[in-house]
């Protein structure tokens, strides 16, 4: 089977770095300085306090993700668009695409791209970045949560769902013999809400302070924000039809008290100058409680110290 990482940033190199150690034939769509330190010295991967060093197929030319089975969709939401609309060449009714993005808007908008394509969505929670061009270290987590989104448009509907099924089966079982902990979901819109709440907590608090998660949930004058910036996605989930644990909140708590200490992407984008992905976090919180007829001022705040952040 044939694995195509398209958007080879960090997340797209660890686990696609997982998946070519468990045997698959994984190829690498990048671009400049990481792209070139791929050709010149391969991969490496940093995990777990072992390092490892691969040699990988990586180019910025899409026909390398020619007649792959899978597609990783790993960039960033800020790009999601502009990428599905360069690969397009190269994808049929046949490329079963899976979307990695933060966020819940991204399988929907993948799905307005390639409408007869099957569409997998993946929820992973990891800390893991680039520390310089081809060396990727993952600091914390790693788990996957996959599930179907769109079967396609083929006119043999039980072959799409057999393909479809087949290699989501493959990938479980590649990823698993890395030591992932991959789980399909039923309900991926569901799981995707459960990530968001976390990322509308986190994401933005510890790219304005720098401090890391597991410190703001331990300050109790700063955790109140947290909890209030995930009540408000509650309810704007709630309000759309997506129905969260009442104790998803402690939940996200708890387990961010036994993190260690993982950067997060909104703190790296802002760190090196790069856009953040607050539009679809905090962002999109907000702008959907106003559609909806209320005001998430928690979220709205964090929107816009955010943007002016990036603006320096």
């Amino acid at each position: 089977m044939k694995v195509g990482i398209a958007g080879a940033g960090a997340v797209g190199c660890h686990y696609g770095s997982l998946l070519q150690q468990a045997g698959l034939h994984v190829v690498y769509l990048a671009r400049g300085e990481h792209l070139a330190a791929l050709k010149a010295n391969g991969l490496t991967h940093i995990t777990e306090g072992k390092t490892v060093r691969l040699n990988v197929q990586a180019s910025d030319d899409i026909s390398i993700l020619t007649h792959c089975d899978v597609v990783l969709l790993t960039c960033k939401t800020t790009v999601l668009d502009s990428l599905c609309l360069q690969i397009s060449p190269v994808i049929n009714a046949e490329t079963v695409l899976i979307t990695m993005q933060n966020g819940v808007t991204a399988p929907d908008q993948v799905a307005h791209h390639f409408a007869k394509s099957p569409l997998l969505a993946a929820s992973a929670f990891i800390g893991v970045c680039v520390e310089r061009p081809g060396v990727i270290i993952h600091s914390a987590a790693g788990h996957i949560r996959l599930g179907h989104w769109q079967h396609g448009q083929q006119q043999n509907g039980e072959k799409t769902a057999f393909v479809l099924n087949n290699i989501l089966d493959k990938l479980i079982v590649a990823w698993r013999a890395s030591g992932v902990d991959v789980q399909k979901v039923a309900d991926m819109k569901n799981m995707l809400w459960h990530k968001m709440l976390w990322n509308c907590g986190f994401n933005a608090i510890t790219a304005l302070t720098r401090r890391y998660a597991k410190d703001i949930v331990m300050d109790d004058d700063s955790v109140r924000w947290v909890r209030a910036a995930m009540q408000e996605a509650i309810e704007v989930a709630r309000i759309t039809g997506v129905s969260l644990p009442d104790d998803a909140i402690q939940q996200h708590l708890n387990l961010t008290m036994k993190a260690g200490p993982v950067q997060t992407s909104m703190w790296q984008d802002i760190l090196r100058g790069r856009p953040t992905e607050i539009d679809v976090m905090n962002g999109f919180i907000a702008l959907k409680a106003k559609d909806l007829g209320f005001e998430a001022p928690v979220n709205d705040m964090l929107t816009s110290l955010v943007k002016l952040a990036e603006k320096h």
